[in-house]
């Protein structure tokens, strides 16, 4: 390989290897709390009142993030039937790749939103 080809390559091959550790080598991302990565997140904005996000990788299907996040509003509020949905965005989280020679953006699938319990 000459010089060029080699260089090419190496960039390619490491912005491969940042976009596996953005996504995870694992399968789908599982229901779980986030510990600063994949997972679900709340916090209580006034009494009865959360934001709540579930953040996934490239691997987990959009309407198994959107389920996740119901569970867990489910779990704050007592109840699938105990809570209203005030806001939500679905249209997930940008992961921008940038390498000297490529720049790739990645839509991650991410649900978020604010709830309030009911009754």
């Amino acid at each position: 390989m000459n010089g060029r080809r080699t260089r090419s390559f190496v960039r390619t091959s490491c912005a491969f290897a940042v976009f596996l550790l953005l996504t995870g080598c694992a399968g789908p991302t599982p229901y779980q709390r986030s510990d600063g990565g994949q997972g679900y997140s709340d916090h209580e904005v006034v009494p009865g009142v959360y934001d709540v996000s579930f953040l996934a990788n490239t691997k987990t299907p959009r309407w198994t993030v959107l389920e996740y996040w119901n569970r867990r509003a489910a779990e704050l509020c007592g109840g699938q039937d105990r809570y209203e949905v005030l806001g939500l965005n679905t249209s997930g989280e940008n992961v921008v790749v940038n390498t000297p020679t490529l720049l790739n953006v990645y839509n991650l699938p991410a649900v978020e939103g604010r709830i309030r319990c009911t009754k």
